[in-house]
């Protein structure tokens, strides 16, 4: 948002990424040499030896060591919670079945209306806390999250969002500049004008008489984004997005992501400087959170789907 500037914490320089080996703990077991998915480690003259600087940081040798003997003091933490009780405990199929897996991921739904109520900054920092426990494509973990809390702000932001929409629709409108842009942006703006045209028209129309169609009224909005150099950027962000979904729901809130101003800071220089995000960043999930105004009382119904076995 304007007015606020973004922390970042950069790596230490010439400090290359590797684990740490405590041998007075290590007991030579192996265990993090067979896990290893860059071949870093080595057992050689009775010890584990760092053999290359091509550690991903992936902590899967910290995962296997049971007697604590590796560790990332540079680098890796654990995670925090501030907003409830968390002990750090590893479950399998023993502890849930997999019919509790499933009810559990389906209670989860998107929430298209919400109550005024504010939510506490500690709340969605162990969102964000949770969502970067996600999987990252060759671990590149190159997420970063805006947060923007309180009703007023997200308000403010759905107005950008609107303001760019107002433009876009203001072309698609125009039968001419429907056809003159096919050699330019192939037949995008022709599929807008057919099927987002009128929908975004009503929205913007609601949006002049103080209805947030945009945010469903949510006092609260994260937006996930990174570079695009990383190894599976669109996917590392969906799946930090599903996590802040997730836990967002057990802690009380709903969610509902929001596609259209996905599309529109992605498309908006503006609305990029807007929310001090990087020109060169993409956006890939943008997060209405906030208390539900509606509860229900049965799962969602699926559309059919096409599945091929080779």
């Amino acid at each position: 948002m304007p007015g606020l500037k973004r922390i970042r914490i950069m790596p230490v320089d010439n400090i290359i990424a590797k684990p740490e080996i405590d041998p007075s703990k290590c007991t030579l077991c192996g265990r993090c040499v067979s896990v290893c998915p860059k071949d870093v480690l080595l057992i050689k003259e009775k010890k584990v030896s760092i053999e290359n600087d091509d550690c991903m940081l992936c902590s899967h040798c910290y995962g296997v060591c049971v007697p604590g003997a590796i560790s990332f003091p540079w680098f890796l933490k654990q995670v925090k919670f501030n907003s409830f009780k968390y002990r750090e405990k590893l479950l399998s199929g023993k502890d849930h079945s997999p019919a509790e897996i499933i009810n559990i991921f389906r209670s989860r739904r998107s929430v298209r209306k919400f109550r005024e109520e504010p939510v506490d900054d500690d709340v969605l920092r162990d969102l964000v806390e949770f969502a970067v426990t996600a999987p990252s494509g060759s671990n590149c973990q190159e997420w970063e999250f805006t947060v923007v809390n309180g009703r007023e702000k997200v308000w403010d932001l759905a107005q950008q969002v609107k303001s760019f929409f107002v433009k876009i629709n203001n072309l698609a409108a125009n039968p001419v500049v429907r056809l003159i842009s096919i050699p330019f942006v192939g037949r995008k703006l022709v599929s807008y004008y057919r099927d987002h045209y009128e929908t975004v028209k009503r929205a913007i129309r609601e949006s002049n008489l103080g209805i947030d169609r945009l945010f469903h009224g949510a006092p609260c909005v994260i937006v996930i984004h990174s570079p695009m150099d990383g190894s599976t950027p669109v996917e590392d962000g969906t799946y930090a997005a599903y996590n802040i979904c997730m836990l967002a729901h057990y802690t009380g809130l709903g969610t509902c992501l929001i596609g259209f101003a996905v599309e529109a800071i992605n498309g908006s220089s503006e609305l990029k400087d807007y929310l001090d995000i990087y020109e060169k960043n993409r956006v890939h999930a943008v997060i209405a959170i906030g208390k539900p105004a509606v509860k229900y009382s049965k799962h969602s119904l699926r559309k059919d789907y096409t599945v091929e076995f080779l």
